[in-house]
């Protein structure tokens, strides 16, 4: 998948992924597309040393400033977007089958950019958060 992402956009800075992701292979292979890793240890892969982690608050601790202050943002943004996702009918999926998945999902993320541009040419951006405000 990072592989795949790396063909699309050439500049990847980082990759911010949660604890389950924490592995050699995968923090190497972020390296080898030249973007620094986000990922959490676990806590039984930190061995003393003060990296990033996380415990089962979501509070960061260790690692750097800008590894934390990253982690934070990209965490935010994500759940923010799955929250989202969830309104417009991501969360009763009954489909089976890969491509029918992934249309189900394109569809739940093309209403949601369709009810944020509906907003903009509204004039009323701050109700592009939500399919329900347009409820009027």
């Amino acid at each position: 998948m990072l592989d795949k992402a790396s063909r699309v956009v050439e500049d990847i800075r980082a990759v911010i992924a949660d604890s389950q992701y924490s592995s050699s292979k995968v923090r190497d292979c972020i390296r080898e597309l030249g973007a620094e890793p986000v990922v959490p240890y676990m806590s039984n892969q930190a061995k003393g040393e003060p990296v990033l982690g996380v415990d089962r608050y979501f509070r960061t601790s260790g690692g750097s400033a800008e590894e934390r202050r990253l982690y934070g943002l990209g965490r935010a943004c994500v759940e923010r977007v799955n929250s989202r996702l969830e309104l417009v009918g991501l969360n009763c999926l009954r489909l089976r089958g890969l491509r029918r998945v992934l249309m189900h999902v394109l569809l739940c993320m093309l209403v949601l950019l369709l009810v944020a541009v509906a907003a903009v040419r509204l004039g009323r951006s701050h109700k592009g958060r939500s399919v329900f405000s347009f409820w009027w």
